[in-house]
């Protein structure tokens, strides 16, 4: 059971990493916007960072499958809630936003959460 945590942790990181390269491919094109259209969709496409997020949100979602197929799904999914810790951790110093104490308190908890779910399904 370890073996399919850690490879959820890989999944969540590799996810985390998917919204990393697509925030910073945006950043680069300076955004898109739904009223551009067609042109706006296929900008997206000659984005290198947004390429990059696409292949590591999907190398991610194919990792999940294996975990969802082992884990009960009341334990699995709740662990998505580490890509928070994460994206806290990379906005603050990959991107440079401001992350105050409340920000800090919610992430804190939501890691105590996945704690106890994690916790709760390890044989004792």
């Amino acid at each position: 059971m370890i073996g399919t945590f850690i490879l959820g942790l890989v999944a969540i990181m590799l996810l985390s990493a998917g919204q990393t390269s697509m925030k910073a491919g945006l950043n680069a094109i300076g955004g898109v916007s739904l009223a551009e259209g067609l042109l706006g969709f296929l900008k997206l496409f000659q984005t290198p960072w947004v390429i990059v997020g696409f292949i590591c949100y999907g190398v991610s979602s194919i990792l999940w499958l294996d975990v969802l197929s082992k884990l009960d799904f009341s334990l699995a999914f709740p662990m998505v809630g580490l890509t928070y810790v994460f994206t806290l951790l990379i906005g603050r110093f990959f991107f440079g936003e401001a992350v105050g104490w409340e920000r800090t308190l919610g992430v804190a908890l939501i890691l105590c959460g996945v704690f106890f779910l994690i916790r709760s399904g390890t044989p004792k």
